[in-house]
């Protein structure tokens, strides 16, 4: 059964750019080459400034613990993290699995 792995944060708006920048040169190529599948990636555009919640996927939860070690322990993963930790405010995770009347379509 797949499970997902549900973030949001915020950011404050002077370091939205920056972030964006990071996150787009340096995080998500290595995000990708540890086999990370992104549902999607979302800013908020009406509501709470500088909020962005991403959702990922997983086949099941060995493959959620297998992925999140290895992204955890990466020296790459670590270094970018030094870099964007001071920019992120209010870090949630939940880790979900669909509901018993379906899947999502993705």
């Amino acid at each position: 059964m797949a499970v997902y792995l549900h973030v949001t944060f915020t950011l404050d708006a002077h370091h939205v750019a920056l972030y964006e920048q990071i996150y787009a040169e340096e995080f998500l190529p290595v995000l990708r080459s540890l086999g990370m599948e992104a549902v999607g990636i979302w800013k908020t555009l009406v509501g709470r400034a500088g909020e962005f919640t991403e959702i990922w996927r997983f086949e099941d939860i060995g493959d959620y613990e297998r992925k999140w070690t290895a992204l955890m322990s990466d020296p790459r993963v670590l270094a970018i993290f030094e870099k964007t930790g001071p920019l992120v405010n209010g870090e949630t995770f939940k880790l979900m699995v669909a509901a018993p009347f379906g899947e999502p379509s993705v």
